[in-house]
């Protein structure tokens, strides 16, 4: 049952994700991407980390006591990819910096144009 739970909230996780990266192309889809783009930004400001990552590998570790994670979801499966790391502080920079920027070019185009 936690497996199932665990690899639902990763899907949504992943669509997520995927809405913050390329949102932008879809503009009927505009609210949900804002909406995406301030959640994370949000939570990346309050809890230093994502909380679908947290309780994902809360689930996770239920299953697989083992399981060695550090709460970034993105450092976590591009190691198992890639077998590479990304610095924990590499990621928050950067995500930090996309969802800003992102935030700020977006709604700058759809208030002043």
């Amino acid at each position: 049952m936690y497996r199932l739970f665990t690899d639902t909230i990763w899907l949504f996780h992943f669509v997520v994700v995927a809405i913050a990266l390329f949102g932008w192309i879809i503009p009927q889809i505009w609210y949900v991407y804002i909406f995406v783009l301030a959640s994370v930004l949000t939570s990346n400001i309050l809890l230093d980390y994502c909380f679908l990552s947290k309780w994902e590998f809360d689930l996770r570790k239920k299953t697989d006591p083992s399981l060695n994670y550090d709460f970034t979801y993105t450092s976590y499966y591009t190691y198992n990819l890639t077998r590479g790391y990304l610095s924990k502080n590499f990621l928050r920079w950067a995500s930090l910096g996309f969802t800003s920027l992102s935030l700020v070019i977006n709604l700058y185009f759809v208030l002043f144009y």
